[in-house]
């Protein structure tokens, strides 16, 4: 008899769970999702729907399906333009849909729908990053159970000791101390030489992150405030401001174009607390002005 689908060896169960990358992924999503602001989707549509399909699949439109209405998903070119833009795409990332055939047909059917594109996928610019934050953290996990265990008995495996274990209540945290007898063995207590390397590794694992967050235009919250120049800090405002205009006008335009083709009304805007314009922009030179002047 075969065995049931819903039965996994152990084995199994550990590959399902991966090795850390969906875990780190995720935050890096909803940072990513929370930049824009979108209004207006269809029904049942997230409002980080769009955000989350651009950073997995690259590309984003909107058709009508029968018996769904206007769709949101991702999309996957199928013909390109000269300018290397999708002309038609296919149907991507959908992970569930109706099963009736009139709708499944409907909806993997190539559109010619405008296509919000980004080209290469988020998920794949920040991988190489993501993976080397994630191997610096299995690295200070391993040197942390290091640091927890400096020592080893060398003895006999599987002899006894003729021991016990001694408590001691110290500031609420208890400490366990293990006595052994000396006539019943003879044990040698080895250095592992345990290195404190965390300062290190905490440092790479910064560093990933202010990479991935200034790939996606997010002034990262751990950057180094001492040692940087005024100068310096104008450049960095400057980048982040350019690349969320450059963002923003790109969905604008596509959101015109979609709305006039589909009859929607989806609208989007920056999201809450994200500055737009750079230090030392005109506007505050034209007050400056003003002051002089008066």
């Amino acid at each position: 008899m075969a065995k049931p689908t819903f039965l996994c060896t152990k084995g199994e169960r550990n590959a399902e769970k991966g090795n850390g990358i969906d875990e780190l992924l995720e935050r890096y999503v909803r940072l990513f999702a929370s930049r824009f602001v979108w209004s207006g989707l269809p029904e049942g549509c997230p409002p980080d729907f769009i955000e989350r399909q651009l950073f997995f699949c690259g590309g984003v439109s909107a058709k009508d399906v029968r018996g769904l209405g206007v769709c949101v998903m991702g999309a996957a070119p199928c013909a390109l333009t000269v300018y290397a833009t999708p002309a038609r795409w296919l149907p991507a990332g959908i992970v569930g849909s109706m099963n009736t055939t009139s709708t499944s047909l409907s909806l993997w059917k190539e559109s010619d729908t405008p296509v919000l594109w980004d080209g290469e996928p988020m998920c794949d610019r920040i991988m190489p990053y993501l993976e080397i934050q994630r191997k610096a953290l299995n690295a200070l996990g391993c040197n942390l159970i290091g640091l927890t265990n400096p020592v080893m008995i060398e003895c006999v495996p599987g002899a006894e000791l003729n021991g016990k274990i001694i408590k001691n209540n110290l500031g609420a945290g208890d400490v366990f101390i293990p006595i052994i007898d000396r006539s019943a063995l003879n044990a040698n207590v080895l250095d592992l030489h345990a290195t404190d390397h965390t300062a290190n590794l905490l440092g790479v694992i910064h560093d990933m992150d202010g990479e991935i967050l200034d790939i996606m235009g997010i002034r990262s919250a751990l950057e180094k405030a001492s040692g940087i120049s005024t100068a310096e800090a104008s450049a960095s405002e400057m980048q982040i401001s350019q690349l969320m205009k450059l963002e923003l006008r790109k969905r604008e335009e596509w959101v015109e174009r979609l709305n006039s083709a589909l009859g929607t009304e989806i609208t989007v805007r920056l999201g809450e607390g994200w500055q737009y314009d750079a230090p030392g922009n005109d506007a505050d030179t034209e007050d400056e002005n003003d002051e002089v002047d008066g």
